[in-house]
């Protein structure tokens, strides 16, 4: 399914530039900054069954920022509606030890989306215009992304210390009798922002933009649910799969503790976000044209 709409946005900018009257069309590059918004926070605690806390407010906290960087296509319907495709790359990352968790995990991904979103300029704009050279604006829209959670461990067999993906692993239990199957590592996300563009010339257009991306996936860091019990994860996963599943007992006087079986690891009841901001620089495709004339 993830793969489909991936083509489709594909096609789409295809058809887009094919059909576009190319006065209204603008490419691109963005580039910024990225973090990620889950179950690594400072608000877990495993003692606290139904706890919930609010995401939202852990966008404002950039202890796992990275940098990110895409191309964009522009189509200007008008000087009020205007729809963005674009291919992003970013990665993110969590790390219990930032807010001295006992849970001790952590993890990290290359993140890949597409997406499309919808415009909304609160004054009329036009690259090129002098009269009409500024507007805030604010957008939505749909993408999708790709996304491989690992992280660094101490292999207890080989004692060398790897990189490892999480998600083989199944660290919740997952595909095991009564258990939910295995995460896709693909997903969907609602991106949503506001931002402000300007016109630096007759082509050149900046502007400036944060959008959040509420995902329809708890398992960006591989974290969700609930412990299993050590031994049957050694069962089922290895000793390396119950290794990374349950962290505790690497730090220091903790040495051989196990969670307790259906002890939360995470939340569950909410979903993991993700945000994109910075610059993005686009130009008229129509002076490309000229060019190569």
């Amino acid at each position: 399914m993830m793969k489909k709409i991936i083509s489709f946005v594909l096609l789409f900018n295809i058809c887009l530039i094919a059909n576009a009257q190319l006065d209204k069309l603008e490419i691109g590059m963005a580039f910024g900054g990225s973090n990620y918004v889950g179950d690594i926070n400072s608000a877990f605690n495993s003692n606290e069954e139904n706890k919930q806390w609010n995401q939202f407010e852990s966008s404002f906290d950039f202890y796992n920022l990275n940098f990110m960087w895409g191309v964009v296509a522009r189509y200007n319907f008008n000087p009020r509606w205007v729809l963005n495709t674009s291919f992003s790359l970013s990665r993110l990352e969590g790390n219990d030890a930032y807010f001295n968790n006992p849970r001790n995990l952590s993890f990290y991904t290359d993140l890949k989306e597409f997406s499309a979103v919808v415009e909304f300029n609160f004054l009329d704009y036009q690259t090129g215009s002098k009269k009409h050279r500024i507007a805030p604006y604010i957008f939505v829209g749909l993408a999708g992304f790709h996304f491989n959670p690992k992280t660094d461990i101490i292999n207890p067999i080989t004692q060398i210390e790897e990189s490892i993906e999480l998600q083989p692993y199944n660290t919740e239990g997952q595909g095991m009798p009564g258990y939910d199957k295995p995460y896709s590592k693909y997903s969907l996300a609602i991106p949503f922002g506001l931002g402000c563009k300007f016109s630096l010339s007759n082509y050149i257009s900046v502007a400036v933009q944060w959008g959040f991306r509420k995902t329809f996936t708890d398992y960006i860091d591989d974290i969700s649910t609930k412990y299993v019990d050590h031994y049957e994860m050694v069962n089922w996963s290895g000793e390396l799969g119950a290794a990374v599943a349950d962290r505790t007992n690497e730090l220091p006087g903790r040495d051989g503790f196990y969670n307790e079986h259906n002890l939360s690891r995470g939340n569950e009841k909410n979903k993991d976000w993700y945000n994109f901001f910075g610059i993005t620089i686009t130009t008229k495709l129509i002076m490309v044209t000229l060019m190569h004339s």
